[in-house]
């Protein structure tokens, strides 16, 4: 009788016992879906940014998903995934040391660069952990909230490379809106593992 005590215990304690719920939200899902909102409301915008088309042209249809793109992306409650913590993480190995950090920023990232803005960070970042750059995917998003929470009420054009160019800004500001954008994601994926998103 005692070691069968002692088992359950154990089970127990490993977080393997029956009674724990299990969640049945799928978030690998979810997070496709904002990922296919924001790229339909991106096809609108290219067809008025790039091909011309007039916004008096646009049916009902596209105004409906260039407006749902915008929701989405400015989400701060967006869904996260592991590659979100990897390119943060990423990112601030990228840019562990002050001389690794370019602080002029034209958002031209080369393949061969050793110097490194905020920007060109997360992009390198993006690409070795996923294979592709996702301009809005919710870690980048979470630094650029960062970054307007540090900076309240300013207007950047761009923000990660307004931010990085700014005057003011310094080394320790720039691994600030990192930490701070790692510290979101992972309380949230945290809080999705435990189905409470």
């Amino acid at each position: 009788m005692k070691g069968i005590k002692f088992a359950l215990l154990a089970l127990a304690a490993t977080g393997c016992a029956t009674r724990q719920p299990v969640c049945s939200k799928d978030y690998p899902a979810l997070k496709a879906a904002e990922i296919a909102d924001i790229k339909a409301g991106e096809a609108v915008l290219k067809k008025v940014i790039i091909d011309g088309v007039s916004e008096a042209d646009l049916t009902p249809g596209e105004i409906a998903a260039a407006e749902l793109m915008e929701q989405v992306q400015e989400s701060r409650r967006r869904y996260v995934d592991a590659a979100d913590l990897e390119i943060l993480d990423g990112a601030a190995a990228i840019l562990s040391r002050s001389d690794a950090w370019d602080r002029a920023d034209d958002r031209e990232c080369g393949a061969q660069d050793v110097k490194f803005s905020l920007f060109c960070a997360l992009k390198r970042a993006s690409e070795l952990s996923t294979g592709e750059y996702e301009h809005r995917r919710t870690a980048l998003q979470e630094v650029r909230f960062a970054i307007e929470d540090l900076r309240p009420g300013v207007e950047y054009e761009h923000r990660l490379r307004d931010f990085n160019n700014e005057s003011r800004t310094t080394f320790d500001e720039i691994r600030l809106v990192l930490s701070t954008a790692r510290s979101r994601v992972a309380d949230r994926l945290m809080l999705q593992g435990k189905c409470a998103v």
